[in-house]
């Protein structure tokens, strides 16, 4: 997608580009400003399956809802015991880390001038059931993820090897993913 601009924002790989550098001034004078906050409520739908819908989410202490209901069904293939109702909690994982992989390079190549023409991002992992199931003391994590980005541009390859390096440094589920993060979680009980 190429720059437009007419009389308006200026739109580059559709990011309005002057709101984006706005973003970026505003968190830049106060990092409070970039606080968010987000919220999934799960509901378990029998067997394998449940519904995930986002709840409200707060950005620079302002909070929000989206403009419409954009739940997702998780389930698991029938090979591994599901019903294939639904995306696996796996594939979301990576469908999380591809989301946010798309939001990084649309934004930092507007940032840079860098036109996209297609943008295509191929997530893979491995993992054993032995964890889960609680065999031979193995870890219940995927043992890795490989990622391969197809970028079409008239950019130069060192500029579009730069934009790469750049967003998997500052992509937060990549971080995230590479990177201990802190979970707490607790319970309660309804009695029937």
């Amino acid at each position: 997608m190429t720059e437009t601009t007419m009389t308006g924002p200026t739109i580059r790989n559709g990011v309005n580009v002057d709101d984006l550098l706005g973003a970026i001034a505003a968190v830049t004078a106060d990092g409070a400003n970039g606080r968010l906050r987000f919220r999934v409520d799960t509901k378990w739908l029998g067997g394998f399956r449940a519904r995930h819908t986002p709840g409200a989410f707060s950005v620079g202490g302002q909070e929000s809802r989206h403009a419409a209901d954009y739940s997702v069904v998780s389930d698991e293939p029938a090979e591994v015991l599901g019903t294939d109702d639904g995306i696996s909690p796996a594939e979301l994982m990576l469908s999380a880390l591809g989301a946010c992989l798309t939001v990084g390079y649309a934004a930092n190549a507007a940032a840079l001038g860098i036109d996209i023409e297609d943008l295509a991002i191929e997530i893979s992992t491995d993992a054993s059931l032995e964890g889960f199931m609680n065999i031979r003391d193995a870890e219940p994590a995927v043992e890795s993820v490989t990622v391969h980005v197809n970028v079409k541009t008239s950019a130069p390859a060192e500029a579009v090897q730069e934009l790469h390096a750049y967003v998997n440094a500052h992509s937060p589920i990549w971080q995230t993913l590479a990177c201990p993060v802190r979970l707490v979680s607790s319970v309660s009980v309804s009695r029937t």
